[in-house]
This record gives C-alpha cells, sequence and structure tokens, in this order.
C-alpha cells in the first residue's frame, strides 16, 4: 500500500509541475505579445513623441501619435493584446486622453511580475501587490489633489464657477496639458482658449455633442475658430434661393476685409428640423410586386404626388423657409423649394439631427401634420418653428455655410459703450450650442486636429465635473512609487509580496523614463537625480511645501516645479484611471493559465441520397 502511495504522489507532483510549466509558457506568451504593442507606442509617449505613419493596401496615409488610433490599425491575432485594445477605447471613451500611458504601464506591469514569475514566484503573489498597490497609489492621489479654487469649494459644483478666472485658469492648465502632445501643440495658447470657450458653453452638460466640430482645408491652423449656433453646408445652386446676386457678392468680399463673409440675413427666418419623410411612398408595401391592375401605377404616384404636395402647402403656408430632414428629396420638391425659396438641407444622421434642434431650440418633427395642431407659436422652448434672430451665408474655403444663431450678431461690433459689451458676452453664454471650425492645410493634418480637439474637450468636460488637480510631465508617478516604497518596506513582510509591491514601484518610474527619453536626454541620469529630489519630501502636513511637483522641463533638461514654473497641470481623475485601467487590464492577463483556441466546427453536410 506505501508503494502505491508513493506512486499516486509521484504522479501528482509530475502533473502539478507540468500544468506548471504550461502556465508560465502561456504567461510568457502572452506578455510577449503585448511587448509587441509595447514597442509600437513607446516612442509616440509626450510632448516629443514620434508619429507613426500608417499605410493601408490602398496606399491610404495617415501619420498620428494617439495610442487610440494606431491600436485601431494594427492587424493583431493573439487575443491577449486585445485586451490592451479594448482598455485604451475604455480610457478615450471615458477620458479622452492617457491612452498610450494606459497601454504602456499595463505592458511595463507584465514585463517586471514576468521577470519574477520566471524565477518560480506565483502570479497570483503579483495580483494581490498590484491590487495592494493600486489601493495605495488612489489613496496617495486623493490626499494629495489640489481644488482649483482654496476659498469656496461649494462653488465648484454651481454655474458662477465659469465666471471665476482662478477656475478658467486651471481649465486653460489643463487644456495646454491635453494637448501638448498633440499636433495642436504648436499653436497650444489658441486652441486652448478655443478649448475653454468650448466648455463654457456646455457647463456642466456631459453632452459634448453640442459643440459640432467641422474640418476645412485651409492656409493656416490659426484660421480655426469658435462659431456661436450652428453652420450647415449649402451649395453654390442653393444660393439663388435666397436671390444673392453672384456680383453683389464678389463686392461683399471685396469690401468686408475682416473675415470676408457673405450676409443675407433674411427677414422672417423659420425652420423646422426632424424626419419628414418627404420622399415616402404610400405604396412602399406594394414594391417588388408584379400588379396587372390597369392604371395602379399612374394612381399610386398622383395620390403619392398629392400627399407630398399637401405636405409642402402645408410648409408654404406655415411660412417655412428652411427644411432640415434626413432624408434626400425627388428633384419636383427641390424644383418647388426653390421656386418658393426655401432651403433644404439633408442630415442623415439622426443623432446630429438632434443636436441641432437642440441648438436651434426647437423640437423634433415626425410627421408633418403635427404643425396643424400647434397653437402658442410664440412659446419658443416647445414650438417645433425656429425663429433664430441671425441667419448669415459664411464662405469658407471653397465652401458655403448657413450660419443659424440664436443670439443675434456675435460679431461685437454693435455697441460703443463696455455695459453693451458685457451684455454681449453674458448672451454669447446663453448659447444651446456652437460649432468649433477646425482648418489645416492637408486632409491628413485636418484629421488629426479634430481627434485632438475632441480628446481636448472631452477631458475639459471631465475636469468641469471632477476639476481636482496634480502635477503632469510624469512628476506624481515619481511621487507615487517613493512612498509605495517606504510603506511596502515599513509594513509588508512577506518577501514575495514586497517583490511584487515594488515591481509596481519599478513600473510608475518607467512613465516618466520614457517622456525623458523621447525628448533626448539621458533618462537614467535625469531620473536618478529627480528621485533625489523626491526623497527629500519631509512634511506631510503642508504638500506645497515639499518636492512632490517636482518634474523634468523636458525643454531644457532641468528640474523645475511642474506646477508653479511651468504650469503643467492634469487632472488627477486621469492619473486613477490610468492606473485603475493598467493594474486591473494586467491582473487579468496573470490569471490566464491556458490559451484555449476553439476551432470552428465542420459544416453540417446532407449525406448522398442512394
Amino acid at each position: 500500500m506505501s508503494n502505491d502511495n508513493n506512486n499516486n504522489n509521484n504522479i501528482n507532483n509530475t502533473t502539478s509541475v507540468n500544468n506548471n510549466g504550461n502556465s508560465i509558457k502561456t504567461i510568457k506568451e502572452n506578455i510577449q505579445a503585448c511587448m509587441e504593442i509595447y514597442y509600437h507606442l513607446k516612442s509616440t509617449l509626450g510632448p516629443y513623441g514620434r508619429d507613426k505613419l500608417i499605410v493601408d493596401k490602398n496606399n491610404n496615409y495617415l501619420s498620428t501619435n494617439d495610442g487610440a488610433t494606431i491600436l485601431q490599425y494594427l492587424k493583431i491575432t493573439h487575443p491577449a493584446p486585445r485586451l490592451l485594445i479594448g482598455i485604451a477605447k475604455s480610457q478615450d471613451e471615458t477620458v479622452g486622453d492617457g491612452t498610450t500611458s494606459v497601454v504602456l504601464l499595463t505592458c511595463i506591469l507584465l514585463q517586471n511580475a514576468l521577470k519574477s514569475i520566471l524565477l518560480s514566484i506565483h502570479p497570483i503573489i503579483f495580483i494581490k501587490g498590484y491590487q495592494i498597490s493600486l489601493d495605495f497609489c488612489l489613496n496617495v492621489i486623493n490626499e494629495i489633489k489640489i481644488s482649483p479654487i482654496n476659498d469656496n469649494e461649494e462653488l465648484l459644483k454651481k454655474e458662477e464657477i465659469f465666471e471665476n478666472e482662478e477656475f478658467l485658469k486651471h481649465l486653460y492648465s489643463v487644456a495646454s496639458t491635453s494637448i501638448s502632445s498633440k499636433i495642436l501643440a504648436r499653436y497650444s495658447d489658441h486652441f486652448s482658449k478655443i478649448g475653454v470657450e468650448s466648455v463654457k458653453r456646455l457647463k456642466f452638460n456631459a453632452t459634448q455633442d453640442l459643440i459640432r466640430v467641422i474640418g476645412i482645408t485651409g492656409n493656416s491652423m490659426l484660421e480655426s475658430q469658435l462659431i456661436d449656433g450652428i453652420l450647415l453646408e449649402i451649395d453654390r445652386n442653393q444660393l439663388s434661393s435666397f436671390k444673392i446676386d453672384q456680383q453683389q457678392q464678389a463686392q461683399q468680399i471685396n469690401n468686408n476685409k475682416e473675415n470676408e463673409k457673405i450676409k443675407s440675413i433674411l427677414k422672417n427666418p423659420s425652420i423646422i428640423i426632424g424626419k419628414l419623410q418627404l420622399n415616402k411612398s404610400s405604396s412602399n408595401q406594394f414594391q417588388g410586386l408584379n400588379l396587372s391592375i390597369p392604371n395602379y401605377n399612374n394612381k399610386v404616384d398622383q395620390n403619392n404626388n398629392k400627399e407630398q404636395r399637401d405636405k409642402i402647402e402645408l410648409l408654404i403656408k406655415k411660412g417655412i423657409n428652411i427644411v432640415i430632414s434626413d432624408t434626400e428629396i425627388p428633384p419636383w420638391i427641390e424644383l418647388i423649394f426653390k421656386e418658393n425659396n426655401i432651403l433644404y438641407f439633408n442630415i442623415p444622421d439622426s443623432r446630429e439631427l438632434e443636436v441641432i434642434s437642440h441648438c436651434i431650440n426647437c423640437s423634433l418633427i415626425y410627421d408633418l401634420s403635427s404643425l396643424l395642431e400647434e397653437g402658442n407659436e410664440n412659446e419658443k422652448q416647445s414650438s417645433m418653428i425656429s425663429k433664430p434672430n441671425s441667419i448669415e451665408i459664411l464662405p469658407i474655403g471653397d465652401k458655403f455655410f448657413l450660419k443659424i444663431s440664436l443670439n443675434g450678431d456675435d460679431d461685437g461690433g454693435g455697441g460703443d459703450d463696455d455695459n453693451n459689451k458685457n451684455k454681449n458676452k453674458n448672451k454669447q453664454l446663453l448659447s444651446n450650442g456652437a460649432t468649433m471650425l477646425l482648418r489645416s492645410p492637408t486632409d491628413t493634418m485636418l484629421q488629426e486636429c479634430i481627434r485632438s480637439f475632441k480628446d481636448m474637450l472631452n477631458i475639459l468636460s471631465a475636469t468641469v465635473r471632477n476639476p481636482y488637480l496634480i502635477g503632469g510631465g510624469g512628476c506624481t508617478y515619481i511621487e507615487l512609487s517613493k512612498r509605495l516604497r517606504n510603506k511596502a518596506n515599513e509594513f509588508i513582510t512577506d518577501e514575495k509580496l514586497l517583490i511584487s509591491i515594488n515591481c509596481f514601484a519599478d513600473s510608475l518610474e518607467m512613465i516618466p523614463m520614457i517622456l525623458i527619453q523621447n525628448a533626448g536626454y539621458d533618462s537614467l541620469d535625469l531620473l536618478g537625480k529627480l528621485k533625489l529630489v523626491h526623497k527629500s519630501t519631509t512634511s506631510t502636513i503642508n504638500p506645497s511645501l515639499n518636492n512632490i511637483w517636482k518634474g523634468v522641463n523636458l525643454n531644457d533638461g532641468t528640474i523645475v516645479d511642474m506646477i508653479s514654473d511651468l504650469n503643467v497641470k492634469e487632472p488627477s481623475f486621469l492619473l486613477s484611471n490610468i492606473l485603475t485601467l493598467s493594474s486591473r487590464a494586467a491582473q487579468m492577463i496573470l490569471r490566464i493559465n491556458n490559451n484555449i483556441f476553439i476551432e470552428p466546427r465542420s459544416q453540417f453536410k446532407i449525406p448522398n441520397q442512394l
């Protein structure tokens, strides 16, 4: 019996060794697959990050350093790196920035863990250590974060905060830090101001679609501007519906030297928007049927045209001169619209229709017969017909746009006294929406500008709802690493768990090291000096007297205070989100001990009948 027990024990030990070997092999394969993404993205981090040229099979190219965009175009077949793409997409959707940092930190955590796993430390130890480190770092961030307003934090939840200069400066610094590594960084002041103005219009509204972003190729990115109201593109043929003579347009272009605008303000503009189904046939249910009824098609066409004509007569009777819908219209309806000076816009996107209806302050219409039931047209908030105060045609590049604004002429040329100017400013702040017009010399740069601006708007919008800040430039990573080591050495007695926590601290230090490397400096030398500076931080009562915000000025390689000297700030929730996603993703991959690839089932074949 003893011999049988010994044989069983040997078999079990052999099986466990084989399982552990297979588990380590799987973890190694998964981490090595993730490191391929790491080497792709490493050089794109920071203000001196390099761009990647992406070319498809049709020789269409794209130059970008945005991590989410690069991951979108990478052909990845291994399942483990796909998890990294998922967390990058989550970071991009929730915050709008830090996608590259999330992926890089995850890969570094995995790589550091692999070195010790190969030395027979169980992956579960690293999962526990990473979770302990994450909880500690999140608590430290909550301790050291700074409020943008020290006197009255209750004001942060009120709309009056958008008139506070201190808070607006805080938003400006966050915007400039956000675009420091993007294409908009070359005109950081210009776009940071535009970003802050955009958020002032959104206020606490999380719906960023109210700021519509339009890109048009132009001479310079400095021509980009935030326009009150909405812009709808029209073609040159539709300009005839406004009865504008081409010679008069040319004279207006030559006379107006400021913005080269063509202005044709309608006396009584009336706008409706909705899914009007002007091209819908009442015989849709009979399409595809071969009906032999005599004169059936003629009767259907006559009934359909009569139904559409009744709709158009209702529009003309109501005095509607601008129609916005989601379908194209037949040529005969287009001709009637031109004869009656009705301008038609086709917006196929339903979400964009909702945004435009909110901006022009009217509700969507799904049936034109509802116009007959409308009683009080003076109440614009519930009206189906919008009557804006300002309508004008703007030539931008080689295109024409119809500008619709509810706040009248916002050019600032109305009054001479300060009171009128203040009223105009307050009036602009009450606008329901705005349009961001981005200009760039090439189409490729224009697409990158649009992505960069949307990322900046996303993080600014989130900052309004969570306004606490920390120092940028990687200084917080060094401070977290220092405090984590000190805390672990003080309380952790398990050597293996201490190794896992130190691996987390080492990974945090890699982010500022990559920033220094991409800027062309000696990363080991500068990082060593920076760590010595942070070690001199002793006071826990007044963090402002410490060196916790000390970082490397990547312009000249000196160690400076990132907040007081460079005004480089970022929201505290940004770093918290980066640490949370990267730590959870690393734990998820370390939990995998076997990859099971399921082959597709063979298709069932009907046996041959005899």
